[in-house]
């Protein structure tokens, strides 16, 4: 048996007696949305985001505890020394309180020890890496939406449950791409499936054909494009071009958004699987926000765009709770209280910073169908309830949680 202790940094933070008094810093609490305003995930996040920020900034009224409410927002270029720049300058010298969405694996991490070291908050709603809550977990850091750990295991199980038992690996050269093969390839080496092969390429790829004609040549039943974003579109698009059609070979994005399956069109996205942590069809909450975005953005939104709004309105309500921005008070707060809002509605965030939440396997519609609601061109194949969908503690790395056994 083992038991999961978790290690508290905040439990003596709230057992004071002293009465509570604001102690807003700055007189104002301030939102920095860093994300990929012109890259390849800027579909995904990008614009979007600032505008789902905006929302639930709007929503709450514009101030809390009779505070302004501040949003800024920068391009990080998807460059880690980029984005650690702008983040450091907000930390330092604008007094930014909170940095939300991110939306690339390798500036999260960079950023995941910044807000450690000067004790900000920062919560992920756009970069897959599971590392945020793993080996690189910071009591400062928030993983808000999807991971690979949760996206790659749902595909992977549900294929494999198929008999689909060899598979390739078309990967993006950086954080997320690897951490999304191997969780893969894991689940299908341990449920006695081979992997034939990867083929790894850079983000802002314009030719495929080499690393398709590799997965094609390999004669495996699943070719998962461990990508995302432009990348993911130009990916299948040459894939469908070389004959890939229907089901031989599946082909798959385990962590892509309905953001992609619109961009691909009806022709190339027909019956592609995935995993995403929004469903704008779930309820009448996420139907609400979904119709409310579209208003401001023309388009619906991608489950990096409903995490934001979810983390900012999350965080927002942990600030006028405790009348403070101070990041021990906030984060406790917000592990004291479940989330139920447009973008889900069983949320709990762990001591390894994990928001836990249901996931979603859906699948796009076939080329034929008539979509009554945008959401349509995609259906929900599978509920993947959170505590199976998400690493279980007893298998983590982050040093905020100890394993011993009894």
């Amino acid at each position: 048996m083992l038991r999961v202790a978790a290690v508290s940094l905040t439990a003596t933070l709230m057992c004071h007696s002293a009465p509570v008094r604001a102690e807003i810093s700055n007189s104002v609490v301030k939102i920095g949305i860093l994300t990929d305003m012109a890259g390849p995930y800027s579909d995904q996040t990008g614009l979007g985001s600032v505008i789902a920020a905006q929302m639930a900034i709007d929503d709450f009224g514009g101030t809390v505890d009779g505070k302004p409410i501040v949003l800024i927002s920068a391009d990080h270029q998807n460059k880690p020394d980029v984005g650690s720049n702008i983040a450091r300058q907000w930390l330092d010298i604008e007094g930014v309180d909170l940095i939300a969405d991110l939306g690339s694996s390798g500036v999260a991490l960079a950023v995941q020890n910044l807000v450690r070291d000067h004790k900000r908050l920062a919560i992920y709603s756009g970069p897959g890496t599971d590392r945020l809550t793993n080996d690189s977990c910071s009591p400062y850091g928030i993983h808000w939406t999807y991971d690979t750990y949760a996206s790659g295991r749902a595909i992977a199980t549900a294929m494999m449950d198929e008999k689909l038992d060899t598979w390739f690996f078309v990967t993006m050269d950086n954080a997320f791409g690897k951490s999304l093969e191997e969780t893969v390839s894991k689940v299908v080496i341990e449920r006695g499936g081979k992997v034939l092969g990867s083929a790894k390429h850079p983000s802002g790829t314009s030719d495929f054909s080499s690393y398709i004609l590799q997965a094609q040549s390999s004669g495996a039943k699943v070719i998962v494009f461990a990508n995302s974003g432009a990348d993911f579109v130009q990916s299948i698009k040459q894939a469908r071009e070389f004959g890939m059609t229907g089901n031989s070979p599946r082909l798959t994005g385990p962590a892509i958004a309905i953001t992609d399956i619109k961009a691909l069109g009806k022709q190339s996205a027909a019956g592609l699987q995935y995993v995403e942590a929004f469903y704008a069809g779930l309820n009448d909450k996420s139907a609400a926000f979904s119709k409310r975005f579209k208003e401001r953005k023309g388009s619906i939104p991608g489950q990096a765009h409903a995490g934001v709004y979810s983390a900012v309105t999350a965080y927002l309500q942990a600030v006028e709770a405790v009348r403070s921005d101070n990041s021990e008070k906030v984060i406790a707060q917000m592990r004291s209280k479940p989330v139920n809002d447009a973008f889900t509605p069983s949320g709990t965030i762990r001591i390894d910073g994990r928001m836990v939440h249901d996931m979603y396997l859906m699948e796009a519609a076939e080329a034929s169908a008539t979509p009554k609601e945008d959401w349509d061109i995609v259906r929900l194949v599978k509920i993947i309830p959170g505590d199976q969908a998400f690493r279980p503690l007893d298998r983590s790395e982050c040093p905020l949680v100890k394993v011993k056994g009894d």
